[in-house]
Formats: structure tokens, sequence, C-alpha cells
């Protein structure tokens, strides 16, 4: 098996990332970003998991007929009739699994990946908010940017609120008045992060691997993994009808996490270059582990 993005990015144990902390990215910029990290190693260790997982159950009907043959015990008429029946039942239950886990196994195992891509993009979005809500707890200056001085919440609810949550409310609303929910690819995250200076230049290529991402991820999500109109005018290239069943093959979605990694990798560029510190410990790895997933085809393995 290849190694995927979170196999290049070991992560260092906490005593060690806490030694690195000092001279580093402050801790409120440097969590959420190392909280990306973690999630796609988990993510990509359970993808591969599920896959061998699924492989081996596709073999599990033919070991249950080997044990039942093989199975001398002495039985009573009654006792015998009974664990025929039970045979009978487990079996059946067994191949349905062994036909669904089949079935995904030579389609390239489109349903795991769609989840995986799912849940990769939505650990991306929390990351960046919670990135921005740190910024904004911890450096109260950037609330006086023209962005948040046109924000308006209802006060009383603004002062019924935790200091977390009231900057949560306030990226919440300046999101909402600028259409961030409606915003493709990485137009969305960018007018965030421009909020408190991290937003900037992005490679064209990752730039239109996400817009990419964006729409597959919304279809699945919004749409039963069913091709829209707007996908199709959105992404030419793909060369998808409006209607047709969208799947997700390992090899897209490992192009679609080497782009989110590489975007992130963008950010903590942007964010040594705000703070003047060096980058240590995982995010250290991640800088270097990003630039050599280029010579890397694939990360999955593909079991036949």
């Amino acid at each position: 098996m290849e190694p995927g993005f979170a196999d290049w990015c070991a992560i260092v144990n906490r005593k060690e990332q806490e030694a690195h902390m000092e001279n580093s990215l402050p801790e409120y910029v440097s969590t959420p970003l190392q909280g990306f990290i973690d999630y796609t190693k988990e993510s990509t260790r359970l993808l591969h998991m599920s896959m061998q997982g699924m492989s081996m159950i596709t073999k599990l009907p033919q070991a249950v007929k080997v044990l039942e043959k093989t199975d001398h015990a002495a039985y009573t008429p009654e006792e015998a009739l009974k664990r025929k029946e039970q045979y009978g039942r487990e079996l059946e239950a067994i191949e349905a699994q062994a036909e669904f886990a089949d079935r995904e196994l030579k389609h390239g195992f489109p349903l795991l990946h769609a989840h995986t891509l799912v849940g990769l993009w939505g650990a991306l979005e929390a990351a960046l908010e919670d990135l921005v809500v740190g910024m904004l707890m911890n450096e109260p200056d950037l609330l006086r940017s023209e962005l948040f001085s046109k924000v308006r919440v209802p006060l009383a609810e603004f002062e019924s609120l935790e200091k977390e949550q009231r900057m949560r409310l306030l990226v919440e609303e300046v999101g909402r008045g600028h259409g961030l929910g409606k915003k493709a690819g990485v137009d969305g995250f960018e007018t965030l992060l421009a909020s408190v200076g991290l937003s900037g230049g992005i490679d064209a290529e990752i730039k239109k691997i996400i817009w990419e991402v964006s729409h597959v991820r919304n279809v699945i999500v919004h749409r039963g993994s069913v091709a829209d109109r707007r996908l199709v005018e959105s992404c030419p290239w793909m060369s998808l009808k409006a209607g047709g069943k969208i799947t997700v093959a390992h090899e897209a979605l490992w192009r679609y996490e080497k782009a989110l990694v590489k975007y992130l990798t963008t950010v903590i560029y942007r964010a040594r270059a705000r703070y003047g510190k060096v980058i240590k410990g995982s995010l250290r790895r991640c800088v270097k582990n990003s630039e050599a997933l280029e010579s890397i085809e694939s990360c999955y393995f593909v079991f036949r």
C-alpha cells in the first residue's frame, strides 16, 4: 500500500509539540491547522482499513461454508435441524454483506470515497473557521476592521454569549453578509481569511481542483450524488451530463486530498509570514511532506 498524506505527515507526540511551541506560530493559529492534519490522518487510516475489511468480507461466505462442512459435532436430530436453520440464516446474511462489499470493490469503493471527501471538506471548513475565531479572540484589534465594523447583531443576544461564541456569531454574520455559503471553491475560504489578513495568492491548478471538490461535495450532500446543471456548467472539464451518477474514484479522491493539503500548506506559509515565526513540529512536517506528494501518483491500494 502506497502512503497517503497522513502517512507522510507523522504526527509528533504532544510533549514534543509543546516543546516546539516557543518561537513558533501562536497556539490559537497552529491548533486548528493541526486539527485538520490529525483528521486527515485518521480519515485516511479509516478509509484504508474499511477497504481492507470489505475486501475480506467478500471471502466470508466461502469460509462459512467450509466451517459448516467441517462441523463434525454430535447433534441430536432436533439440534441438527436447529443448527441447519441457523446456518442458513447466517449464510444468507453474510452473502448479502459479501455481495454489497463485492459491488463496492468492483466499482472502486465509491461510497467510502464519497464519505471521505465530505468529511475532508468539513474538516477544512472547521479548521479555517476555528483559525479565524482564535485570531479574533486573541487579537482584538482585528475587530476594528471595516469588515467587522459593519456587522449588526442583537445586543442582548451578543451580551449573553461567551467570548468564543461571540466571535463565532460575528464570523457567521460576516459570512452571511458576504454570501460565503454560496461561494464555491476557495473563494469562501479566502473571504473568511481576508477578515484576519490571511488571504493571498493561490496556485491556479490547486484553485481549479478545489473548485471541483466543492461542487462534487455539494452534489454528494444535496443531490444524492447525481450531477446537476450547476456542476455540469461549473466544471465542464469533467464532461458530465445532468442527471448522471457521480462516483469518486480513488485516484480522484487522492487528487482532491492533495489539493486540500496544499491549500492548507499555503495558509501555513501565510501565517508564518504574518507572525514572522518558524514552523515547527507537525506543521513543519506537513509543509515539507506536502511537497513530496508531487511524486506520488496514488495513495490507495486497489484490491483485486
